[in-house]
């Protein structure tokens, strides 16, 4: 930087107080040789004619020549305005440089050893906002160098050296993070090397002690935020600003907090710690999965292993944590949890783990693998000791509203489950495909198929799937038939001809229950026959119509069932005992007959029927009343 010829050091100080009334030549040395070493890129002179604070602060690396050029310090012709003495050994100097004027502050110190003046900062006068401000070049020299210096130790990856230029929270989280996720980190916020010598000029909006820093990237842009921490600019977050999908980070420290909330939760799963599990999982997860699953069902990497590829996909308060293990790909699914209270700050928790397995396509998250066996035991459990109430509840509207809610109380231990029922449940394979989960177990001596669907985000029994000669394989459609024909046993034995009738098809209404007020004698015996072990049920493809085969053919009857009214409703039973001429009876013929035969027995405004019954005994002997033991005395519920 030259001087105007009216200040070379030829004029004498003469000329120099005419213009500036007080300055003097040492002062303009100090400036002039200190404005030459920056045109002359020569730091060792900068630092020689420069205080030891302003070395320290503005010249402290090898690049601080090349940050100087970036400030754009006004060079060219310097025309003294003022000078100021502050104190014996302090001045400051306001001078104006080149064509436009620009006005320098340079603040001036004298040395107390040799008695030479140095400078120890420059104020440059800058608009911000229509408001013209001078700021220090040491203080944007410090943050300018704090900003490479930041840089450079993301670039390399030095753990250290990352810790060294974060603010205390940051570096706190930092810190805890496992090497290999602090590394992935750094890679992902410092992007691709450079290739161009040429630095970039970071755009710094200053104000009193917060910093925010843009910095051009190969792809985008890299935003630092700073702030003063004990005199020094430290980084208090990260952005990266990417015109490349997938490569933003929105913010470094939420990314290093979703990092730490994952390898926390890996590894205490790792190690079957189930307390530390409830410190990293959303409450939901933990009391619907983890608390009493057995974890060694679906093993999960360690952390330090699941960081040596992963991908990180956050959304909103969302996240999921994708990385790959044993041939399957792993997410865990994270979400933020913000207190109410303002010092207390947001944390990050597990609240689901997908397994996906390559091979078959299939997709399994815990929650539906341990529920599904979970529930799958209770509900068997619950068969065994026929609690109806935890089958209700672990069954799915429709099994629940088509069989456990229809079942009398004083009927449920005779329920016809004896086949699917045994003390022990032994749980083989779980499939997982989509809101259908199936279950196969031996329970019984039977291999057994449960058929479970998610419900208002819960897993229940909605069926089970049996192989056995003469029925369906679904059990619900099993027990719907058997528990209606159970019911209609009992509508027999309580005299309930309302209920008769509305389970009864029309033809048997017609011939029988529009017909008396009360159950004939002859039907007495039918309750025990209804009450005997299914052999088989058959339902014709369109079902309309239903064959149901119980006992045998010495004591047992058959049911026809056919579809009205929506439903299925009893058409006529036959009874099969060796007591009776005939081996099979139809009682709905048989009843008939034996209302017409029976004075009374039909209503009055009825014909009498002019035949009698094949089977009747002499009239003064009364047929047997048959009560079987299910309704000897009601059976207390559950």
């Amino acid at each position: 930087m030259m001087l105007k010829n009216g200040f070379s050091l030829g004029c004498g100080a003469l000329v120099l107080a005419l213009f500036t009334g007080c300055a003097s030549m040492v002062e303009m040395q100090a400036i002039e040789q200190f404005a030459n070493a920056i045109e002359n890129d020569d730091l060792k002179k900068l630092k020689h004619h420069s205080t030891m604070k302003f070395s320290k602060v503005a010249l402290r690396n090898e690049s601080s020549i090349d940050d100087l050029k970036i400030l754009r310090i006004p060079t060219g012709e310097t025309t003294v305005v003022n000078i100021k003495d502050v104190s014996k050994n302090h001045k400051k100097v306001v001078v104006e440089v080149g064509e436009n004027k620009k006005k320098l502050l340079y603040d001036l110190k004298q040395v107390t050893k040799t008695g030479k003046w140095v400078v120890d900062d420059i104020y440059v006068k800058q608009k911000q906002k229509n408001l013209s401000v001078m700021k220090s070049v040491s203080e944007q020299m410090d943050l300018l160098l704090t900003v490479r210096e930041f840089v450079s130790a993301w670039e390399t990856g030095n753990r250290d050296d990352i810790l060294g230029t974060t603010d205390t929270k940051f570096k706190e989280v930092l810190e805890e993070l496992h090497p290999a996720y602090l590394a992935r980190l750094s890679k992902n916020i410092a992007g691709e090397p450079q290739k161009s010598k040429k630095k970039k000029k970071p755009d710094a909006q200053l104000d009193k002690n917060i910093a925010i820093v843009r910095l051009p990237r190969k792809s985008g842009q890299m935003v630092i935020s700073m702030q003063l921490e004990k005199g020094k600019w430290k980084a208090t977050d990260v952005a990266v600003e990417s015109k490349i999908d997938g490569k933003h980070v929105k913010s470094a420290k939420k990314q290093a907090k979703m990092l730490l909330a994952v390898s926390h939760f890996l590894d205490a799963y790792q190690q079957g710690n189930k307390d530390d599990l409830k410190k990293y999982a959303t409450d939901q997860f933990y009391r619907g999965s983890l608390a009493f699953g057995d974890l060694t069902l679906a093993p999960l990497p360690l952390a330090a292993d699941a960081a040596a590829d992963y991908e990180l996909k956050i959304e909103s308060n969302l996240a999921s944590f994708v990385t790959h293990a044993a041939g399957r790909m792993i997410s865990l699914s994270l979400i933020k949890i913000e207190s109410d209270e303002i010092d207390i700050p947001e944390k990050y928790l597990v609240e689901e783990v997908t397994l996906f397995h390559e091979q078959d396509n299939q997709q399994i998250n815990l929650t539906s693998l341990f529920s599904a066996r979970a529930i799958t035991k209770l509900f068997g459990d619950a068969l065994n000791k026929r609690d109806m109430k935890i089958l209700e509840f672990s069954s799915t509207p429709d099994f629940s509203a088509r069989v456990w809610k229809r079942v009398k109380p004083n009927l449920v231990q005779q329920l016809p489950i004896k086949e699917i029922t045994g003390d022990d449940i032994k749980i083989l394979d779980t499939k997982f495909n989509g809101a259908v989960t199936t279950v196969a177990v031996r329970q019984g001596n039977l291999p057994l198929t449960y058929i479970l669907r998610e419900h208002l985000g819960h897993l229940l029994v909605d069926d089970i799937q049996l192989d056995l000669k003469g029925r369906p394989s679904s059990v619900k459609e099993t027990l719907e038939v058997m528990i209606q024909v159970q019911n209609y046993a009992y509508y027999l034995h309580e005299q309930d001809i309302r209920r008769l009738q509305r389970n009864s098809s029309r033809d048997f209404n017609e011939m029988v229950w529009r017909q008396v007020d009360q159950v004939p004698e002859t039907a007495y015996q039918i309750p025990e026959f209804l009450m005997t072990e299914l052999s088989s049920l058959d339902r014709n493809e369109n079902e309309e119509y239903c064959r149901i085969q119980l006992g045998d053919n010495f004591k047992g009857a058959i049911v026809m069932m056919k579809k009205q009214y929506g439903r299925l409703v009893i058409d006529d039973i036959t009874i099969m005992t060796d007591k009776f001429a005939s081996q099979s009876v139809s009682m709905k013929k048989e009843l008939r007959l034996a209302m017409a035969a029976v004075p009374g027995k039909l209503r009055q405004h009825n014909v009498q029927a002019a035949y009698t019954i094949t089977n009747k005994e002499d009239s003064d002997t009364k047929p047997p009343v048959i009560e079987p033991a299910a309704f000897e005395s009601p059976q207390q519920e559950p």
